[in-house]
């Protein structure tokens, strides 16, 4: 169970510091838990089911690439997910969604999980060249690092800074890691 819960819960819910703290305790349990249904296993040879051991690979194999693999699920995201941003980016066009002075508009849609992670905002900015561009947050970090996809109307890649990991997803669309 907790190997379902843990990519989609870290993924969309949390954040920065809040995910490094809950991670700690969301690991251990599932160590200890583990570990108890091992050694249930192998005391009890005799009254296992080919479905418990199955249950218990099943879980490890899920489990343990989900951990460390975000860019797993961002893309299940993105590729999942496209639709609904697109009719977020047509709103925002047809000034339907309208950005607050700051450049951050509220989704208040019923997107579950949220289509942008930390609160369903997105920031609509336009560069010097007019272009628009809209950030979809996938990590919010906590104090240098910060993860978006990027709409723009650009037909080229963005200019970023050399800090930025641009990844091209589809014709305007992008992953930038700051």
């Amino acid at each position: 169970m907790m190997a379902f819960v843990q990519a989609p819960l870290f993924y969309y819910y949390t954040y920065g510091f809040f995910k490094l703290i809950l991670l700690i305790p969301y690991s251990l349990t599932g160590l200890i838990l583990s570990v108890i249904l091992l050694k249930s296993i192998i005391r009890h040879k005799t009254t296992n089911t080919l479905y418990h051991i199955i249950g218990l690979i099943i879980g490890v194999i899920i489990g343990f690439p989900t951990s460390f693999r975000q860019d797993l699920i961002e893309h299940l995201d993105w590729k999942l997910r496209l639709a609904e941003r697109n009719k977020i980016v047509n709103d925002v066009k047809n000034g339907i969604l309208r950005p607050d002075s700051g450049g951050r508009c509220v989704l208040l849609g019923n997107y579950f999980p949220p289509i942008s992670n930390d609160g369903n905002e997105i920031t609509v900015s336009k560069d010097n060249g007019g272009y628009l561009e809209i950030e979809f947050n996938i990590d919010r970090g906590f104090l240098d690092h910060y993860s978006s996809l990027v709409y723009t109307d650009r037909e080229q890649t963005p200019p970023y800074k050399n800090n930025h990991t641009v990844t091209i997803l589809d014709a305007h669309w992008y992953t930038v890691h700051y």
